[in-house]
């Protein structure tokens, strides 16, 4: 019996798999962390503590100030390989159908590698959201709850965090959101900033618009009927709410990730743990990036991959053509250059 030969290379596959689009995640349609390739699977990252500084006047043709050292640290972070394996065996081929296009057919190959794949990239995009997300709590994990790293003690740095008390009538809502543009303000240095934004749990964003001082404030503007009729967007399948206050742009994200628990059972997680939220800096030059580092592969090793091809995927024919085996891989890690910017908040009531 002759060989049973799979009708797609791994160029192919790559190619199919990153054709279909990532939709999901709210972190990925606001483009917070854009991906960056490497030459290696290691990053440095250098910081430094610099500011600008107002030049004085001189005479013309007089020679300029000269900068002081900035004072430079750094740190190296492997970015983290997050492999997947699909299968596609005889059995799930066999007596088969399906409907395609309003037509009924017999499940084949060719069909279920499409479907395959579609999965394949649905399991990576979610896995990027959750990488993002951790690099705005400043605390990376993988699927499983394993750290890969804590940004806070890899910079050797305090977390910033904000007690809103929503739960008290008297809270002055307007003075916590200044609390937190002033810290984000003041550590930005060599950084620039449009906009201070909030990524809140729905329990966090109930809380806030329905609190007696914003609500008191939102009435004696002549944008009273914004608060009753709340903007919502759909940012990555996401139907949060935002919502402006005390120039924060505060952003809800509902829903959770399927991760696994240390027993390995896949367990709901919140995407932002309830009575919390997440502020940063938005529009800035490059403080978010994602770093995308090379395929695992010998005949990849130490290549940047093509950014737009986040996802490689081989194929292997299992013996005595009981199927066909499916690998893929991503290689990426999140990472906010200055945690000092990230600012927790919480409603301690």
């Amino acid at each position: 019996m002759p060989e049973i030969l799979f009708p797609y290379s791994n160029v192919e596959l790559t190619e199919e798999v990153n054709r279909i689009p990532n939709n999901f995640g709210m972190l990925n349609a606001l483009n917070l962390a854009p991906d960056e390739p490497m030459a290696s699977r290691y990053v440095r990252l250098d910081f430094r503590d610099g500011q600008l500084v107002v030049l004085a006047a001189s005479e013309a043709g007089a020679p300029g100030q000269m900068s002081e050292q900035d004072e430079v640290g750094g740190t190296i972070l492997l970015i983290p390989h997050f492999p997947h394996l699909e299968t596609i065996k005889t059995e799930d081929l066999v007596g088969g159908v399906e409907v395609i296009n309003g037509m009924m057919s017999a499940r084949n190959l060719n069909t279920e590698t499409a479907r395959r794949l579609n999965t394949i990239r649905g399991h990576h995009a979610i896995t990027l959201e959750y990488i993002r997300m951790g690099m705005l709590r400043g605390l990376i994990k993988d699927g499983r709850g394993v750290t890969l790293y804590d940004l806070y003690s890899v910079f050797n740095l305090s977390k910033k965090t904000i007690d809103f008390v929503l739960g008290t009538a008297g809270t002055n809502v307007y003075e916590k959101c200044e609390e937190v543009i002033d810290h984000i303000q003041s550590n930005l240095k060599g950084e620039t900033s449009t906009q201070v934004e909030v990524i809140v749990s729905p329990s966090f964003f109930n809380k806030l618009v329905s609190h007696p001082n914003v609500e008191k404030f939102w009435i004696q503007t002549q944008q009273a009927s914004r608060l009753q009729d709340i903007e919502r967007q759909n940012l990555g399948g996401n139907w949060g709410r935002v919502f402006e206050f005390g120039q924060i742009l505060f952003r809800e994200y509902k829903g959770t990730f399927p991760v696994r628990n240390s027993s390995g059972v896949i367990t709901s997680e919140a995407i932002v743990e309830a009575g919390k939220g997440h502020a940063y800096p938005a529009g800035t030059q490059n403080l978010f990036r994602t770093y995308q580092g090379p395929v695992h592969h010998v005949d990849m090793v130490n290549i940047a991959p093509d950014a737009s091809d986040p996802i490689y995927v081989s194929s292997k024919v299992l013996d005595h053509g009981a199927g066909v085996e499916m690998k893929s891989q991503s290689n990426r890690i999140a990472v906010c250059k200055q945690p000092n910017l990230l600012v927790e908040v919480i409603t301690s009531n």
